[in-house]
């Protein structure tokens, strides 16, 4: 079952595919909000996407 990587809360498949990179999200509603998703927070803060 898919998950946050930030707090284990269950997400969907759809959730991962837009918000998440290679398949894992670091961030949902759960943890954080929409804005900070909307601006990547969701993505592994230790890969370097510039």
């Amino acid at each position: 079952m898919p998950e946050c990587g930030a707090c284990g809360e269950f997400v969907t498949r759809d959730f991962i595919r837009v918000f998440g990179i290679d398949g894992e999200v670091h961030g949902c509603p759960t943890c954080t909000t929409y804005r900070e998703l909307q601006d990547g927070s969701a993505v592994d803060q230790e890969g370097d996407l510039s």
